[in-house]
């Protein structure tokens, strides 16, 4: 973090020393590095990397947004079978963008890096 004038400036770096576990009720599902995150009256910022293998979850894991979530798939594949039964293929390249609430079973396919925004 670099602080200018009355400005913050955020970096994000996918060197091994800024990866850390990343939590959900008390579960390892993944690391992160974050690039920001801010909590306040307004709502939530939270910004990062974030990357998965496909051993850590072989028979997927819950997933739910915690706010509006939008990111864009730096490598890998992934899958997300909808509580109705669904499947979204998460590919490499590609940008998705989740409503605050959505909620489903994600599945590595194949290790997955993706640069994420929840708001």
């Amino acid at each position: 973090m670099l602080h200018l004038n009355n400005s913050t400036v955020f970096e994000l770096s996918k060197e091994p020393e800024h990866w850390e576990p990343f939590m959900v009720e008390g579960n390892e599902i993944g690391k992160v590095s974050w690039l920001r995150q801010t909590q306040n009256e307004k709502g939530i910022l939270a910004a990062g990397l974030w990357k998965h293998h496909p051993d850590e979850h072989p028979n997927g894991m819950p997933y739910k947004t915690a706010g509006n979530e939008t990111f864009y798939v730096l490598s890998g594949e992934a899958e997300v079978e909808t509580v109705g039964g669904n499947i979204i293929a998460l590919k490499e390249g590609h940008s998705y963008s989740f409503t605050n609430g959505f909620a489903g079973t994600w599945k590595t396919k194949k290790s997955f890096v993706k640069f994420f925004i929840v708001s």
